[in-house]
């Protein structure tokens, strides 16, 4: 029985927290990058073209050759890499998690490409691996317009 709460409290945790176990390490997502780095900026261009009638790499608005390429390219990253795109920049979500509603409170890690500025778009932090403690967007510059993120909303 002990067992069992545990994995309920583990698996409540993993879902609920604003900053699980599960968040991937700054330097993790900093190598990601640096390894991936010409797939990332291909990613980008694509995006860039497809912004004004998307905003993900899955949206139906995309003929189905586009979304195949979006896969294709972020597989080679990581297959589990979701993908949203507008104006401001691209983010690639590589973590996320809350309750699962569209209105409750949720997370998501990853790297972001901004066109904006980026204290409009949210706090500059040194450091993302540890909750930062309050519902914002924090990005840790890795270098130029690319940035680490964490985005939490609805957990104050």
């Amino acid at each position: 029985m002990l067992v069992l709460a545990l994995i309920g409290f583990f698996v409540w945790r993993q879902y609920t927290s604003p900053f699980p176990l599960s968040v991937p390490k700054d330097r993790t997502l900093v190598d990601s990058f640096h390894a991936h780095r010409q797939t990332f900026e291909t990613l980008v261009e694509m995006a860039a073209k497809d912004a004004a009638i998307a905003s993900n790499n899955t949206s139906e608005s995309l003929s189905a050759a586009r979304r195949f390429e979006y896969a294709r390219l972020l597989s080679q990253i990581d297959s589990k890499m979701q993908m949203g795109f507008d104006s401001t920049g691209v983010a690639f979500s590589s973590a996320h998690g809350g309750i699962g509603l569209s209105i409750g409170p949720g997370w998501e890690k990853g790297i972001t490409y901004l066109r904006a500025v980026p204290s409009r778009v949210g706090q500059i932090v040194h450091n993302l691996d540890k909750d930062p403690g309050h519902d914002d967007m924090y990005l840790v510059p890795i270098e130029g317009d690319w940035y680490v993120f964490y985005q939490r909303t609805d957990y104050d």
